[in-house]
């Protein structure tokens, strides 16, 4: 519930009103100029004439309880202390670094409550941070003065300290390009930097994406994209233009898209990079596909895990002829798995075949060909010619249209064995698929031996992974408590340094396989639905992606959560207000998901919950509250563990958020003590903690916390965990 003063603008805008610095009429005009120019509110209201700016920067930095820098304090700063952090790095984020008091970086901010600065500023220089409040006017006055010809190069140089300069090497560089080597110019260690951290972390792609006022710099890891970096605008052409320099692009051309190939040693490692352009509203869009040819996991039996879709597969390569199909929605491992699969074929008795766009790994004693449609090489035309080479197996990149299609399916009549992929979701769809491009149903019935379908699902971190039981909402949304089987072992991640808090590393594929079998044949000659053809599937022994998925999870590979996001839901569901209340052999967990199905009382939810936040950072208390109480939790605040023992006695929240180190009671012995008192046993507890060492973990999860979470905290995820919380303290509270 808000306050008198409070407004919907945010923290800081609230701060200036409560101050009386600017009633809530006034600061809305500010705030319509931030959102469309960005800035400060304090300059904006300096500006319009409506506050006095350093004023109202000292009201902010009191009512966050942070130290505020006068502008002749910041004027005064030396060059030794502002060389902490690079000039230009701190000229985007409007920071000073100001040097380092008990063990911590004090850093002066016009946005204290910018988190992405905080954290990155934590990680680039390996020490806690501590936020100071100064004047955006201030600051850009000092950034300017300071600024030097070779101010731009003070950001490289820390780029350079990142990816050494003699760890990156291009292959075939082109005439001239100084493609490594000791003083590089700032471009090629930025594009260096970019792609060498994105090898290192295990991305599969890095996005250039140019933005209106910058260049936005993104990476896909275990599948999904984040932001790694905003470049200034002034960088863009001749970023752009080194990466298609190294890709044999034409960097002439810039209204038409790219496609273009390099390759990238890092160390030991050789990695493949496909680019491809794309001209939008702002300039070039550039997307780098990695190809990691050393850690390319080519195992079939690795790749598949199930051993039996594994002996189903290998039965199905096994075949003289036919054709087999892989299908799933891009990016979701169709290719590896055909490449694996060749690899388990591969023999010097026979010749094999692929034809490809593009060529994703060179295979010894396989003859690939590439397409390229300028010269006329197509998919169709690339079979055609293929066939003419006596070939025993034949792989073919993807099938897209008509002529392809007929052409494969024919040759898989004629003595040859062929796989290819199809962008489908699942092995029922795939036929359908065919259907669509207009292939014959008895073509494909005589032809078509097998689908696999798959999808790729993160794995929880090892790091940090430990035993859960799954939440009722995610049984609920992968199909019911029914199919779960019993004895198993789910996990769930976390949140660690190892895996950036996301509880994930690594991905793995669930599968589908259609054997076909008599009966899908005469279903396919005669045009059956997608969902005749899935339960003959079923019938004929098929496990679907989400049957396949929960066998995998139920062994702690990956999470019900993680299926429901990725995988399609199949017509396995059973509603769980049809469990019989019989006693079953499920775990207690599991069949008490069961009977509250037959109560068909929906939860109350966590919106109501209490939470308690025990921390001695101010920042850090006024940031985690806000959202809180976004999120509808009522919140309790307290600057140490005395005062949060006090208090907890007093309301008996659902959730404590403590930190670890704190002056007085700290973190651990107040766990202790909420523990071992009847009123608040029953709470959840989340513990921050500086400290990301597996035994401060263990020690915290030992005397009691439910979870851990290192500092800093992105407030959104933190919310994310307390409302987790909130529904496990509900659980615990609820009558049996």
């Amino acid at each position: 519930m808000k306050t008198e003063g409070e407004t919907k603008h945010g923290i800081i805008a609230n701060l200036l009103v409560r101050g009386g610095i600017v009633d809530a009429a006034s600061l809305g005009r500010a705030v319509q100029i931030q959102t469309a120019k960005g800035g400060t509110l304090p300059r904006i209201l300096s500006s319009l004439g409506l506050a006095d700016e350093e004023k109202a920067c000292a009201t902010i930095a009191d009512g966050l309880r942070l130290s505020y820098l006068e502008p002749d304090a910041v004027s005064g700063l030396g060059d030794a202390t502002m060389s902490l952090l690079p000039a230009d790095f701190s000229r985007e984020r409007l920071v000073l670094a100001l040097g380092i008091e008990g063990g911590a970086l004090r850093l002066a901010m016009a946005n204290p409550l910018d988190y992405r600065t905080l954290q990155d500023v934590e990680f680039r220089s390996g020490k806690r941070v501590v936020a100071v409040v100064a004047s955006e006017t201030a600051l850009r006055s000092k950034l300017e003065r300071a600024v030097t010809g070779s101010a731009g190069d003070d950001t490289f140089d820390l780029f350079q300290e990142m990816t050494p300069a003699g760890e990156v090497e291009w292959e075939a560089p082109s005439d001239g390009d100084p493609g490594r080597g000791g003083a590089l110019p700032p471009v090629i260690r930025v594009v260096n930097m970019i792609l060498s951290d994105a090898a290192r972390v295990g991305a599969s792609d890095v996005h250039i994406e140019p933005q209106e006022n910058h260049l936005l710099v993104r990476r896909r890891i275990d599948g999904l994209l984040e932001d790694v970096m905003r470049i200034q605008r002034d960088m863009q052409n001749a970023i752009i233009s080194r990466l298609k320099i190294i890709a044999s692009m034409d960097i002439a051309e810039r209204r038409k898209p790219q496609d273009g190939r390099s390759t990238l040693r890092l160390g030991d490692r050789r990695i493949d990079l496909r680019l491809s352009s794309l001209p939008t509203q702002f300039g070039e869009k550039i997307v780098v596909r990695l190809l990691d040819t050393d850690r390319r996991q080519l195992d079939l039996a690795k790749l598949i895990g199930s051993p039996d879709c594994l002996q189903k597969l290998r039965e199905l390569l096994s075949r003289p002829q036919g054709m087999l199909l892989v299908a799933a929605p891009t990016g979701s491992g169709k290719t590896t798995t055909l490449y694996a699969a060749l690899s388990w074929l591969r023999s010097s008795t026979k010749n094999i075949i692929t034809v490809e766009d593009p060529i994703e790994y060179q295979l010894a004693g396989i003859n690939q060909v590439q397409i390229n449609q300028r010269a006329g090489v197509t998919f169709a035309s690339g079979l055609r010619s293929i066939l003419r080479q006596d070939p025993n197996i034949v792989l073919v990149g993807e099938i897209r249209d008509q002529e392809t299609a007929n052409i494969a399916l024919e040759a898989a009549q004629t003595g040859h064995l062929l796989l290819s992929t199809v962008h489908a979701n699942d092995a029922a769809s795939t036929i359908t698929r065919l259907f669509d491009l207009g292939v014959e149903p008895f073509l494909i019935a005589s032809s078509l031996v097998g689908v696999l379908a798959q999808r790729l699902v993160r794995r929880p971190c090892t790091a940090c992974a430990k035993p859960v039981s799954p939440a009722a909402e995610d049984v609920e949304r992968i199909g019911g408590a029914a199919r779960l089987p019993a004895g198993a072992a789910w996990k769930a991640g976390a949140g660690c340094k190892a895996c950036g808090d996301s509880g994930f590393r690594g991905r793995l594929a669930v599968h589908e396989l259609m054997y076909v079998t008599e009966e899908l044949r005469e279903l396919i000659s005669r045009r059956a639905s997608e969902d005749e053809l899935r339960e003959a599937a079923k019938r004929a022994g098929m496990r679907t992606l989400m049957e396949d998925g929960i066998a995998k999870a139920a062994h702690g590979a990956t999470t019900l959560d993680e299926l429901a996001r990725v995988v399609p839901p199949d017509s396995s569901r059973v509603s769980v207000t049809t469990v019989p209340a019989a006693p079953t052999t499920a775990p207690a967990a599991l069949a008490a998901v069961a009977d509250a199905g037959k109560r068909a009382t929906p939860p109350t939810g966590p919106a109501n919950a209490k939470v308690l936040v025990v921390e001695d950072s101010a920042t850090i208390v006024t940031v985690v509250k806000y959202y809180l109480e976004l999120e509808g939790f009522t919140v309790t605040v307290a600057a140490d563990g005395n005062q949060g023992l006090a208090l907890a006695f007093q309301e008996l929240p659902d959730v404590v958020v403590t930190d670890r180190s704190m002056p007085g009671m700290d973190g651990i012995a107040l766990v202790q003590a909420l523990r071992a008192d009847p009123r608040t046993a029953r709470a959840a507890i989340l513990m921050l903690t500086s400290d990301t060492s597996p035994e401060r973990e263990e020690e915290g999860l030992a005397v009691g916390a439910d979870d851990y979470m290192s500092k800093p905290v992105e407030p959104r995820r933190l919310a994310a965990r307390v409302r987790s919380l909130a529904k496990r303290a509900e659980r615990r509270t609820s009558p049996a």
